[in-house]
């Protein structure tokens, strides 16, 4: 409402640059003043028995539900129309802003990038029971403080198709020798991400997922196999208490050791195939680099924590509930203020080693 009255002028002005759905709001401008009559707007109260409210509510849950979107016309008459922005209103942001929303609309899709969206955005209904779009799947890579930035760039990374694996190598240009990283030489077939990440027998990737699992069992939450949806859209992770209500601690944790140990299974693959010449690891020298990761991790998360100089510090309270429940003390048990940093703990090791 205020989009269509008050704010009207100031949006104008800024050439819409900074509204969501600005195409809708526009026409609807549009519309408004090729009135002849003089229009008024009434508020009504919300979920009041109101025909008109209770049938808009139905008609946008029928929208909601639809598979694919309705063609709105956007289209607006020449005499109606107001394009650019005042030079007077531009800053450094919204010239910016302007400019990448020009590139992207020149800019077509991309299939592989698609695809990618298309099966995380499903493997999160399967897992979590929600519906997404993809903005909000890019929001989240984008937004989330649980994904570190080099998982972030990662996730990007994957989701746009940008690393050379498999049929990439098979380029002319490439040599004989390149070529031959195309194929894993464990499994016997061409690499895709897929198979590097969720399907691949070579020592690392199997270690790395074992122990997610059995690290998650320390918080007794119900455990999913590793898939596109809840680990490349480790984001979007939505888990309920046993009162139905939205469990962040558990979300922020699954978030963290999700998006590291992905990364980190590219990091060994890269390291086996690259600098290794496809010799393997042992899996004890696997397990010691999963728990540096998560124990880096941690550190990182306590020394962010303990930048913030509030009094009541809601930054370290949630770092201390969040990592608490896989967390172990010297003695085996979880110091109080376990994230404090004069405290020294590190991750529970749910495997031991016979040093014999």
């Amino acid at each position: 409402m205020d989009s269509l009255t008050k704010w009207v002028r100031d949006h104008e002005d800024e050439g819409y640059a900074l509204q969501q759905n600005s195409s809708l709001l526009r026409a609807l401008v549009a519309t408004l003043r090729g009135r002849k009559a003089r229009t008024y707007f009434r508020w009504i109260k919300g979920h009041d028995g109101h025909p008109r409210n209770e049938g808009a509510d139905r008609l946008a849950g029928e929208g909601a539900r639809k598979d694919d979107t309705d063609e709105v016309n956007c289209n607006i008459r020449a005499s109606l129309s107001v394009s650019g922005c005042r030079l007077s209103k531009i800053s450094q942001k919204l010239a910016y802003r302007i400019i990448r929303e020009r590139k992207e609309r020149r800019t077509k899709p991309r299939r592989s990038t698609s695809a990618n969206v298309a099966k995380v955005i499903d493997g999160i209904r399967t897992c979590f029971g929600v519906e997404l779009c993809e903005a909000q799947l890019w929001k989240s890579i984008r937004k989330r403080k649980e994904l570190s930035r080099e998982c972030r760039q990662f996730m990007w990374m994957v989701l746009h198709d940008g690393y050379m694996v498999g049929n990439k190598w098979m380029r002319d240009d490439m040599s004989d020798e390149l070529r031959q990283r195309a194929v894993c030489k464990r499994c016997d077939e061409t690499e895709t991400m897929e198979h590097i990440l969720f399907d691949c027998a070579a020592v690392g990737r199997g270690t790395v997922w074992e122990l997610l699992e059995e690290t998650w069992s320390l918080t007794k939450k119900q455990w999913t196999d590793p898939c596109w949806g809840n680990t490349l859209g480790a984001g979007c992770t939505v888990l309920l208490t046993s009162r139905g209500k939205r469990d962040t601690v558990s979300e922020a944790l699954w978030m963290t050791l999700a998006s590291e140990s992905l990364y980190l299974i590219w990091k060994l693959r890269c390291e086996r195939v690259i600098q290794n010449d496809g010799e393997e690891l042992s899996i004890r020298a696997v397990e010691n680099r999963w728990y540096s990761t998560m124990d880096q991790r941690l550190d990182l998360d306590r020394k962010v924590a303990a930048l913030s100089k509030r009094k009541k510090n809601k930054r370290q309270e949630m770092v201390e509930r969040t990592w608490e429940p896989i967390l172990m003390g010297s003695e085996g048990q979880v110091p109080e203020r376990a994230i404090n940093m004069g405290v020294l703990v590190g991750i529970k090791r749910v495997r031991r080693w016979d040093p014999g």
